[in-house]
């Protein structure tokens, strides 16, 4: 918002995805504790899903950070953490804080249905307090029925997430990074869950280089992720609960 956002509460901070009031708090927190915020999420380490090839992803230091470093990290840009870090770091914001190793694989079976082996849940810590993980839950619930994320709800389900847009970095015809953020080329997403008190499951939906007039905003995300919670909600027995605060799509 070019206009400025004007005095926001942490609420609408995240509600508005205002990289400002972020980048104000990340300043007030220092480099030691967004570093160790990172840690905590498991942001720079693998999580050892059930996969090959996974990359520990890039982070810095709080001992290198400067303050554009962990300026632009509060709002998610200037280090690189692979999907199976984010969701698993979202997930325990929105369990009451615990992360959980991340699996693809629940269970081995023969050709005939035997099972030979189930992969169980392996808690590794956690992450934030249950109540704040409750605050969190209501923080996004509001991002999706009144934030950026609006056109990710479904009429009669309570759907929170968070909206996200990153720049990339422009490369040369040779693929040489050219040292400074394009502004053309971006990846969007969407992160939600349903249904806010007990989350049943968690969807991440990520647009590598939209061809859309908008580059910078994440709408498409959300479009799409709205189109696909409307047909996956009912197939996990996920259904509304038409609360007098749910907004429809819009």
């Amino acid at each position: 918002n070019t206009n400025g956002h004007g005095e926001l509460t942490l609420e609408g901070a995240i509600m508005q995805s205002c990289n400002d009031a972020l980048m104000q708090i990340s300043y007030l927190l220092g480099a030691e504790l967004t570093a160790k915020y990172q840690d905590i999420f498991g942001f720079g380490y693998k999580t050892y899903v059930d996969l090959p090839g996974e990359d520990a992803g890039i982070t810095t230091d709080a001992d290198k950070m400067n303050l554009a470093d962990y300026a632009t990290n509060s709002f998610g840009q200037n280090f690189n953490v692979n999907m199976h870090q984010m969701a698993a770091g979202f997930a325990s914001l929105i369990n009451g804080g615990y992360y959980y190793q991340p699996h693809l694989v629940k269970r081995i079976e023969t050709n005939s249905g035997e099972i030979v082996s189930t992969i169980g849940s392996t808690l590794i810590r956690q992450t934030i307090t249950s109540e704040t993980s409750e605050t969190l839950r209501q923080y996004m619930y509001h991002t999706v029925s009144e934030g950026t994320a609006k056109k990710c709800a479904v009429e009669g389900y309570e759907i929170g997430g968070k909206t996200g847009t990153g720049e990339k970095w422009a490369y040369d015809e040779e693929g040489k990074n050219l040292g400074y953020r394009s502004k053309t080329d971006y990846l969007i997403s969407f992160m939600g869950f349903a249904p806010i008190d007990d989350p049943e499951f968690l969807i991440y939906v990520v647009i590598d280089n939209p061809k859309v007039e908008a580059v910078g905003s994440a709408t498409p995300a959300c479009i799409l992720s709205h189109d696909i919670l409307v047909d996956i909600l009912p197939y996990l027995n996920v259904f509304p609960n038409y609360s007098e605060n749910i907004v429809p799509n819009v």
